[in-house]
């Protein structure tokens, strides 16, 4: 049965709870959407909807991505290779940003390279190139669905023949991806808040306990916050007001001063809720006081409705002043 936070992401995405709450099991992360289609990151693949897929399934099924492909390519190896030499992908299709329909794209790879490196291969006119790697097993399988088709051709599988790629016996490399700050598309593209997935909810219900030791006598505004260390120890604490404005302290300040003092370095995420009519979101003081702990701290921003988001603090804080920009120049 789906959970209620597949309900409130199925009513904000147009989806069928049931399908909402298979994608919040498959999917890494949850990086947006659209009426009827929910971005994730699936295995390391930008994917819509985790994957899934009803076509080519039975009434009230969904097809899955493989629980590891890697594996299946080399069980499909083994027993294929008898006395021949072959490289087996197991691939799916997907979309290109901004283009009208699907491309293949490879899951998994066993037998040859799945990308080759051709920086340092000289151009038309004897310039190397710089970043080109081609997509070997991506453009195979989008060469292969040329006969395998999407729906009723019924053909699983495409044998390959006379491909310029070398085939190397027992090779496996994993596909390989980069990190979503390294790729053009999401890293100009990335911003916060994301949906909350529900994997911090030990962290909001601390934050929850901490807002009730609040002390706002001034605002009655009061606010609780939680921050998990990399030592996995949760420190919390709620916002304390001063008859001078400016002497108080907010909440998740208050949490990290508690965590720093007690020897936390390192963070993993911080929680931050309050009575608001969408989630709470962290003020620019206590932004730039966690960002300097590093980039990557999630935050989980709620309010006592039940509603929640997600982002890293670089993304409520892109160009943050860092301490490295106050290093000495030569």
């Amino acid at each position: 049965m789906p959970g209620r936070l597949a309900c409130d992401l199925a009513a904000r995405y147009s989806k069928d709870p049931r399908d909402m709450e298979l994608i919040l099991r498959e999917a890494d992360e949850i990086v947006g959407g659209i009426p009827g289609v929910v971005l994730t990151m699936n295995k390391g693949f930008l994917y819509p909807n985790a994957g899934i897929d009803h076509s080519n399934a039975p009434p009230g099924y969904a097809v899955l991505f493989p629980a590891d492909p890697q594996r299946s390519a080399s069980i499909i190896h083994d027993r294929l290779a008898q006395g021949v030499r072959i490289g087996v992908i197991i691939g799916d299709s997907r979309t290109h940003p901004l283009r009208l329909g699907c491309v293949g794209v490879a899951l998994g790879c066993i037998g040859i390279e799945p990308v080759e490196d051709a920086r340092g291969q000289m151009d038309l006119y004897g310039r190397p190139l710089m970043i080109t790697r081609k997509a070997v097993a991506d453009n195979l399988v989008s060469a292969a669905q040329i006969v395998m088709g999407e729906g009723d051709e019924g053909i699983p599988a495409a044998i390959i023949r006379n491909a310029p790629v070398r085939v190397v016996e027992g090779l496996q490399r994993e596909i390989p991806g980069i990190p979503p700050n390294e790729c053009m598309y999401i890293g100009a593209l990335q911003s916060g808040p994301h949906p909350y997935t529900g994997c911090y909810d030990t962290l909001i219900k601390e934050a929850i306990s901490a807002r009730e030791y609040a002390y706002a006598p001034y605002s009655n505004f009061r606010v609780g916050a939680a921050i998990k260390g990399k030592s996995g120890m949760i420190y919390s604490a709620g916002n304390i007001e001063n008859a001078s404005s400016g002497v108080g302290i907010c909440a998740e300040r208050a949490a990290i001063a508690k965590a720093v003092a007690s020897g936390e370095r390192e963070f993993e995420a911080l929680a931050v809720i309050g009575d608001t009519p969408r989630p709470l979101s962290p003020c620019g003081t206590c932004r730039q006081m966690l960002i300097e702990f590093g980039d990557d701290i999630k935050v989980v921003m709620a309010n006592l409705k039940g509603d929640a988001a997600m982002a890293t603090i670089a993304e409520l804080l892109p160009g943050a002043f860092k301490g490295s920009l106050l290093d000495k120049q030569d």
